[in-house]
């Protein structure tokens, strides 16, 4: 059963990323309109809250039906729809909307029944079970005033996190590894994109380049760890660049952005905002990112794309992020 389920998470995974794909993130011009913010962690949550992206929030709400093994992707997509009544549901009753409380009970009923096999009076409880769940995660007397794209969610547990175990990141070949062929076809990509955006090329001239070196980097720093007798589990490493190498390219900075000169704003930025809000994962995982990033330079630097100088002020940048990024991870999740 656990490999069935991690196999339709799998399929649920490259079926979000596919309707990523779709979407154009970084468009030739910039929106025309822009609601300032400050960054995720620095929002003004109420006491025992903290802020999160909407689709954060749907699927912290999510997770007591999300979590029960499904048999097929349909039936994990059949459960997202029900959860989304079940929240509008809750929504509604909040805001005391009776017209929409009645017509959203109704599809409710019908999605219980049909998803869950849930009828009568066990139907009913657990319709208000899920909406005591969302009343209490989410009341609507804390939430930020609209417009927002974020939610004030209660924080139930308390966290703790200690610093990254630096003594995990141990290699047993110390040497560097020469780039082979598919290395420096990565690098020659990765150079090709750079070159689009201090052209500022419009997006659609560099998108399938651009998702294929998402897809490519964790493939080769993969093999790259391997190689280098890499002693933690690489695979808590190598999904990690793929989000810092979507922030770089395919989204609207002010600054031409690349991968080998990223100023310490854009870091900040990353770190401070930009993963918390579109990374849900358990609170401890986070601290992965630093070292990942770390260790990405690196092969980058073995494989020929960064100078040693370059890769050292990285690596500077990185440091000194960490320390802060486990503070905002600590205040957050306490």
């Amino acid at each position: 059963m656990k490999k069935n389920k991690r196999e339709i998470v799998k399929r649920q995974a490259k079926s979000r990323e596919k309707a990523r794909r779709k979407r154009q993130v970084r468009p030739g011009k910039p929106p025309s309109e822009f609601i300032e913010r400050p960054p995720l962690f620095q929002m003004d949550a109420p006491k025992g809250f903290m802020a999160v992206s909407s689709s954060h929030a749907l699927m912290e709400y999510a997770k007591p039906l999300m979590e029960i093994s499904a048999d097929s992707l349909d039936e994990l997509n059949r459960r997202m729809e029900l959860v989304s009544s079940l929240w509008n549901l809750a929504v509604s009753r909040q805001k005391d909307e009776p017209q929409e409380y009645t017509r959203w009970m109704e599809r409710v009923k019908v999605g219980a029944k049909k998803v869950l096999s849930l009828d009568g009076a066990e139907r009913e409880r657990y319709i208000e079970k899920m909406i005591a769940r969302q009343v209490h995660l989410f009341p609507e007397e804390v939430q930020p005033a609209p417009p927002s794209m974020f939610m004030f969610m209660r924080k139930d547990i308390s966290y703790l996190i200690p610093p990254f175990d630096e003594d995990r990141i141990r290699f047993r070949v110390d040497a560097a590894i020469p780039p082979d062929e598919e290395d420096l076809r990565l690098i020659g990509k990765i150079e090709a994109l750079d070159d689009h955006i201090r052209r500022g090329s419009d997006y659609d001239a560099y998108e399938k380049l651009a998702l294929a070196i998402e897809d490519e980097s964790k493939t080769f720093f993969r093999k790259w760890l391997i190689a280098k007798g890499f002693k933690d589990d690489p695979e808590q490493y190598v999904h990690c660049p793929e989000i810092y190498i979507t922030f770089l390219y395919r989204y609207v900075h002010d600054d031409p952005v690349l991968l080998k000169s990223v100023p310490n704003q854009y870091i900040i930025e990353f770190f401070e905002d930009f993963l918390l809000r579109k990374m849900i994962c358990k609170p401890v995982e986070y601290l992965y990112w630093p070292p990942a990033l770390k260790l990405f330079y690196r092969f980058l630097n073995e494989k020929g794309y960064l100078s040693a100088n370059k890769t050292a002020l990285l690596l500077g940048s990185l440091d000194a992020m960490e320390k802060h990024f486990l503070q905002i991870l600590q205040e957050r999740y306490h």
